[in-house]
């Protein structure tokens, strides 16, 4: 079979052009380049000398390079004792953590459940909470209010170590709750 010049260049030029490789994607452009590590319903442990101190859960994590900080919405904290006791349990809408400290920051309608030294049920709401997991310390700057049953204290603030055995209020108003006294008490 003879062919023409011209048929012999296509079928050339399409032997060639289906042995190139595709050519390589443009890399995205700073407005689609997101450098944001996100985690959908992430959950740390977090030990000290191998003894659970608490268990952070986060709905979504997001966590920027080059640093220790987690930002996370759907916050859900347990506090645990030294026995392995849930001492105490925090929800907020969103916290930050950060690895390099221990220390977790909750924020907006935090809300910790713990118990008294008489085994009620002790709640506590503010705007921001600070846990200091190796400093064995919880505290707020912010307007806090301490519901039991019976009782009820605001003060501008507290802070008290993990097991909530030892609170003192800033600027403590309290209705049936003994203000710094201590074992419990705000």
């Amino acid at each position: 079979m003879r062919m023409r010049s011209g048929a012999w260049m296509l079928v050339t030029g399409a032997a060639l052009a289906a042995c190139e490789t595709p050519p390589t994607p443009a890399a995205p452009t700073v407005a689609e380049a997101d450098d944001t590590q996100r985690t959908y319903g992430m959950n740390l442990k977090l030990t000290e000398g191998g003894v659970l101190r608490a268990d952070l859960y986060g709905d979504t994590a997001f966590t920027r390079p080059n640093t220790q900080v987690t930002e996370l919405r759907g916050v859900k904290l347990t506090f645990y004792d030294d026995q392995g006791k849930k001492p105490g349990k925090l929800t907020s809408k969103t916290g930050e953590y950060d690895a390099t400290t221990g220390i977790m920051v909750a924020r907006g309608n935090v809300v910790l459940v713990t118990h008294n030294d008489r085994g009620e049920e002790r709640i506590i709401k503010s705007e921001e909470l600070h846990y200091d997991q190796r400093g064995d310390r919880v505290w707020s700057d912010r307007e806090t209010i301490i519901d039991e049953p019976g009782r009820r204290g605001v003060s501008d603030g507290f802070t008290s170590d993990t097991r909530f055995t030892n609170m003192r209020g800033k600027n403590a108003r309290s209705s049936g709750i003994r203000v710094n006294a201590g074992e419990g008490g705000l």
